[in-house]
């Protein structure tokens, strides 16, 4: 956290770097858009200059000066040629143009002849006898009354432009292209038109900077320079730079140091928090579900050996709280077996308590001769067995809380078969119990019930004899 400002200031810092760079690639590429512009530019204003020479040289019979090695005097331009009224061409530099009658059906033929002036400048056109585009430059020819006579014209091919624009000495992979106001795109390998959008932002300003995908589909910069006159722009367009590319590493160096400083203090923190207090928290948390399950006994003793100062202290805190908690658990299960112990010897006491008033009913009802007091003492007895039961099953289970049914009541149905004489009464006890185990407090009413309704059954239940 303490380095994030510095990794901020290096991001921002790192994205000026790149504005700057493109700034800077902005910047040369108008500047050199607008210096082959300028070039193109001279080639096309320096049309009519020819025009007016040849013009003077031989005003009355234009084609018996040699056009031809007039033109091949100029490289960059072509198609040096006379037409008359009709739009004839009367001579021209160019095979096979002599006599067409294509001229008359051009805008710029029919700009001198049907206006006042005396030189216009077309637009870009396809010619069918050059195949190529071409630029034309025509000079009104006129009769010694002034009438419409014809024109001198010079074509300027596109291409030438483009060589020109190629003079200006460009990086591997850029272009240099012409463009009308149209959007139509001339001498290019990326592109055949323009957007309308683009041509539309074009209005009004000296040049622009767009970055925009080729036919081709990749991505490049494009810089836009109008020519004199706004008719036409010249195009430099570049790859766009990809993310790696040496400017923007260039720029990005400003942003790594401190990023890399950031990173290697995150490390080092990461690690440092790693080896002091993640593993050992980790290490204490096992140490602690081992406690947990009942390995009181087990001690921190790594921690001890390895663990930094803070980290030793609670693993001792950890040991004392597990020994704590053991010696109070021996404590607590000794004092539990202890009152175990004592439940049991106190339900032996009292069954054996039982057994002996048991016994001195048994003796007392000897000397009865009354059968009324003889029932009341065997029905004592009955009552008495069946808690003596009751608390011999709670002594001779392990859990003195609870009883075992079936064996409880298997044995209590046995004493009262012996008690009651039901066997002698042609009568049988037995019992069903689906339950294992019932609580203390519930057996010994359950155990007083049971033995009274057995009891009233075997007396009134059956009639004599049965």
């Amino acid at each position: 956290m303490a380095l994030s400002p510095v990794l901020v200031i290096g991001g921002i810092r790192w994205s000026g770097d790149v504005e700057r760079d493109t700034a800077y690639r902005r910047e040369t590429m108008t500047l050199v858009a607008q210096e082959a512009a300028s070039r193109a530019e001279y080639m096309l204003e320096s049309a009519p200059l020819i025009l007016n020479l040849i013009s003077a040289v031989s005003p009355n019979d234009p084609c018996v000066h040699p056009l031809r090695e007039t033109i091949n005097g100029l490289p960059d331009y072509a198609n040096l040629g006379i037409v008359d009224r009709n739009g004839t061409t009367l001579c021209s530099t160019q095979d096979g143009a002599q006599g067409t009658t294509t001229a008359a059906t051009r805008d710029w033929f029919r700009k001198l002849r049907d206006t006042s002036a005396d030189m216009v400048q077309s637009t870009a056109y396809y010619g069918p006898i050059s195949q190529q585009w071409v630029i034309a430059t025509a000079r009104k020819r006129t009769t010694a009354d002034g009438a419409f006579d014809g024109a001198y014209v010079l074509g300027v091919p596109v291409n030438s432009l483009a060589r020109q624009l190629e003079r200006a000495g460009l990086a591997k992979d850029s272009e240099l292209a012409l463009v009308d106001v149209s959007g139509q795109v001339f001498a290019s390998n990326h592109w055949a038109k323009l957007e309308p959008e683009v041509m539309a932002s074009l209005k009004g300003e000296s040049s622009g900077f767009y970055p925009l995908r080729s036919i081709t589909g990749e991505d490049r910069e494009v810089a836009l320079v109008p020519l004199a006159g706004n008719e036409f722009y010249a195009m430099l367009s570049a790859p766009k730079p990809p993310a790696i590319a040496i400017e923007n590493v260039s720029a990005f160096g400003n942003f790594a140091l401190p990023l890399l400083a950031w990173l290697l203090a995150l490390v080092t923190a990461w690690l440092a928090m790693d080896r002091l207090v993640l593993r050992w928290l980790d290490y204490l948390g096992r140490i602690a579900q081992l406690y947990a399950s009942g390995k009181l006994s087990v001690q921190p003793l790594r921690a001890r050996r390895q663990a930094p100062d803070e980290i030793n202290r609670l693993a001792d805190l950890m040991e004392q709280m597990a020994v704590s908690v053991r010696d109070r658990t021996n404590s607590l299960e000794a004092a539990l077996e202890a009152r175990h112990a004592a439940m049991k010897e106190i339900h032996h006491r009292v069954k054996n308590n039982l057994q002996i008033i048991n016994s001195l009913l048994s003796l007392q009802s000897r000397k009865v001769k009354d059968p009324v007091a003889l029932t009341v003492l065997d029905d004592a007895r009955a009552r008495i067995n069946a808690l003596s039961l009751i608390h011999r099953s709670l002594y001779e289970h392990n859990d003195i809380r609870s009883v075992e049914v079936k064996s409880f009541f298997s044995e209590l149905a046995s004493h009262l078969d012996q008690a009651l004489g039901a066997e002698d009464q042609r009568i049988r006890i037995e019992s069903r119990i689906d339950t294992d185990l019932i609580d203390a407090d519930v057996a010994v009413p359950l155990a007083l019930f049971t033995a009274e309704a057995v009891t009233n059954s075997v007396k009134h239940a059956f009639p004599e004899g049965r």
